[in-house]
This record gives structure tokens, C-alpha cells and sequence, in this order.
């Protein structure tokens, strides 16, 4: 498929409606993804606590890349291009470790953890040991979160996202959590069915009988807001006397638009399990708990849900045009023990059986997509949050980022009861 035919699919898409099938099934389309889609953005990849140690090493793969992400010598976070400069072997082979060096299998070319070329045999006389080192990748750390950007040029947008983002993320002390537990949910669908699904929650009372259970938004937005504006709006008052934020938040970054909010769970729950019960202790600054989630998308595949006890992360990774890994990881105080201060089937038991169930929804959904009778069909105004993903997605894929992007006014779906 050919740039021609692209901008063809892109200007015959019906606004406000589900894209059409070669955008969730063509190889060329996901390849230009990459390049202007994804590439730009800051991706989530796992929490610093993983890598404590200098010479601590994991590598993340994306698409045809993969990045080394090690702890230096200096003690710095540093990220590298599994690309050895001599004939481009692969050179990290494992998915995580310590090592003191990284050793190309191939023929043995060596490098230290800041990514100089130490050793390279035989070589001409005139061979430039200093210019061979390996190619950096853009590596950024927010509250003990690690961020990655396979962008060739320097990517600005991170110190918007911060100054965005640590006002809310602040208080949970998250550089002071460690993940207690990961789980892998293979999704057999295209990232974007992925991005679509959780950007709204008009499946969530049909599909969703538990998350529905604990988070009164949902229910609110069926049988009516009043009450739960009028929760809002204590807690939005004691917030405020506490001087920590509320509310919900959305920043356009053109690149990376990122959305944070804080809100009430429901009346009586402390935090996101079954039953509202704790997960763990209280993290960061909190004496006591008040009840809320904070939450965030950061950008098309990075996402985050902090209690005043606990905090989840969710990582998509595009694998191939029908293929999305999906990493959900549990973090807790650092200090937290298992059997004593949290019980990890209640500590994960909502996410994880909402991701099961999200897995078999997006699954079927791509199965439907591949029909010959599938079709584009309009989003419900439920759908908006997810409506605007799509014509960001779109815009950026045209390239034509001299335009403004044409979305509708960005709201969230539990946004329109207010």
C-alpha cells in the first residue's frame, strides 16, 4: 500500500465513527504507525524499583525495536538500541539481569553500561573506538515510573507531562513502591481495538459486573449523576483543604494529549478492591484514606490508577498489526509485606478480572473486524473519549500536523453528568 492509497483511507473516514479495516489489519499502515504515531510519544515501561543495582538490566521490545534499559555505573537510568555497531546483531539476548559489561554473541564487540564501545578486535589502525558507541534511546523517569521514546530527536513534550502530571502523582510517594505483581495478557487484536476499548466505559455495565460493583461513575452515568456530583463535590472540598488536586484535567499535546484526574470511588470504599476493604498500607503522604482514585492516560498506550494504598499500571505494546501485549503490574509501599500487609488475590482481584474480561471482548472485536461484512459504525456519545483518540490517531498518521487536530470538545464519558 502506497502513501497515496494511506491519505485516500484517511480522508474518506466518517467523523465520529469506528475506523475502517485496513487500519486495524494492513502491515504498511502499522509500519507508518510506528513512524508517526508512536515513535513521538513517551512509552511506559516499567517502575524503577526493578532495576536497584548498577549493571541492573531489562530489555523492552516494540515493534521491530528493542531497547536495553540498564542502571549505569553513575547509578543513572540510561537506554540503548539493542543494535551492536559492528554488523547489527542483537547483542542483550535476555530479558532481564546484572552485568558488567554487554557482550555482543557475534563477535564479541563489547560495551560498558553507558554505552561506550570498550573493546572491538582486530580493527584497521584509523578504526574510531569513541564514535561506536551504542545508539541512545531517550529514557525519562516520573515518580519511580521509566519512560521511553524511540524518536530520533529530542522529544520536549516530558517536561510538560511532569509539570502536568506530579501535582497529582506527588502525594502517593511513588518513587517509595515496588511492583508485587505483573501479569501478561496476551491480546490477539491490533493496539488501536486495544486504545479503543479502555478509553471508554459504554460496555462497562454490560461487561463489567465488578468493576461496576466498585466504581459508582459507572452506575451514576446510567441511573442518573445527582448523587454522585453531590460526593464529588465534598471531596472536592476537602481536597481543597488539603491543598491537593481534584478533578479531571486534559493537556492537547500534539505528540502525547494526556489526561489525569481524582475522584471518589463510592460512598464507603476506601480504595479499589471487592469490597473497598484496604489493599496496603498507606503510601506517600496519606495519614488516612479519603477514598479516591487518581488516574491517568498517559498518551495512546501508557496508563496508571493510584489509591491512597495501592497503585496499577497498564502497558500496550503493539507486537504485529493483529497481536498487543498487554502488561498490568500491582505496585505497593516498598516496605509492604506479603501475608502480613496485603494479600495479592485482594489486591489485584478487580483489574485483573476486568482485564480477563477485556481480552475476550477486544479478541471477538477484532474477529468481527476482519469480516467481510464489517463495517465502520458510528460512536455513541458515551464514546467521545474514544471518538477523540481516533481523530488524533488519524491526524497524526496523515502527517499533516501543520493542521490543528480535529477532535470534538474532549470530555470524559463520566464528564457528561456533571
Amino acid at each position: 500500500m502506497v502513501q497515496s492509497d494511506i491519505d485516500g483511507l484517511i480522508r474518506r473516514q466518517k467523523s465520529g465513527c469506528t475506523l475502517e479495516q485496513m487500519f486495524y489489519r494492513n502491515s504498511d499502515i502499522y509500519q507508518l504507525e510506528f513512524q508517526r504515531v508512536l515513535s513521538p510519544q513517551w512509552l511506559y515501561v516499567e517502575h524503577e524499583s526493578e532495576l536497584p543495582n548498577p549493571g541492573d538490566f531489562l530489555t523492552y521490545e516494540i515493534g521491530e525495536e528493542s531497547i536495553i534499559i540498564v542502571r549505569g555505573s553513575d547509578r543513572q537510568l540510561h537506554a540503548f538500541f539493542n543494535v551492536c555497531r559492528h554488523r547489527g546483531s542483537r547483542i542483550c539476548l535476555k530479558k532481564s539481569g546484572n552485568t558488567r559489561r554487554f557482550v555482543c554473541p557475534y563477535h564479541a564487540w563489547a560495551y560498558d553500561l553507558e554505552g561506550n564501545l570498550l573493546s572491538a578486535r582486530h580493527m584497521a589502525d584509523d578504526f574510531d573506538q569513541s564514535q561506536h558507541g551504542l545508539h541512545r534511546c531517550q529514557v525519562e523517569v516520573l515518580e519511580g515510573l521509566v519512560f521511553i521514546s524511540l524518536a530520533s530527536q529530542g522529544n520536549a513534550e516530558f517536561s510538560q507531562i511532569r509539570h502536568n502530571l506530579l501535582p497529582y502523582l506527588k502525594p502517593h510517594g511513588l518513587t517509595q513502591t515496588k511492583i508485587v505483581h505483573r501479569e501478561v495478557y496476551p491480546t490477539h487484536a491490533n493496539w488501536k481495538l486495544v486504545v479503543e476499548n479502555f478509553r471508554e466505559c459504554y460496555h462497562c455495565m454490560s461487561a463489567h459486573p465488578e468493576y461496576t460493583q466498585v466504581n459508582d461513575y459507572v452506575r451514576a452515568g446510567e441511573r442518573g449523576s445527582e448523587a454522585y456530583q453531590a460526593m464529588n463535590e465534598q471531596f472536592e472540598e476537602v481536597a481543597r483543604s488539603k491543598g491537593r488536586k481534584s478533578g479531571m484535567e486534559h493537556f492537547p499535546l500534539p505528540s502525547q494529549p494526556h489526561q489525569v484526574w481524582r475522584l471518589p470511588i463510592q460512598e464507603g470504599y476506601k480504595t479499589l478492591t471487592r469490597d473497598g476493604s484496604p489493599a496496603g498500607p498507606l503510601l506517600g503522604e496519606f495519614e488516612e484514606y479519603d477514598g479516591a482514585e487518581t488516574g491517568s492516560f498517559i498518551g495512546a498506550l501508557s496508563y496508571l490508577y493510584v489509591t491512597n494504598d495501592h497503585a496499577t499500571t497498564f502497558r500496550f505494546t503493539p507486537k504485529s498489526p493483529d497481536f498487543t501485549e498487554v502488561v498490568v503490574s500491582w505496585l505497593v509501599r516498598e516496605d509492604a509485606k506479603e501475608g502480613v500487609d496485603y494479600d495479592l488475590d485482594h489486591l489485584k482481584w478487580m483489574w485483573d478480572v476486568t482485564t480477563i474480561q477485556d481480552t475476550k471482548i477486544i479478541n471477538n472485536n477484532q474477529k468481527g473486524v476482519n469480516s467481510s461484512h464489517y463495517s465502520p459504525g458510528p460512536y455513541s456519545e458515551y464514546e467521545l473519549a474514544t471518538a477523540n483518540f481516533t481523530a488524533w490517531y488519524l491526524w497524526r498518521l496523515s502527517g499533516r500536523t501543520d493542521i490543528e487536530c480535529p477532535t470534538r470538545e474532549d470530555r470524559f464519558f463520566y464528564d457528561r453528568m456533571f
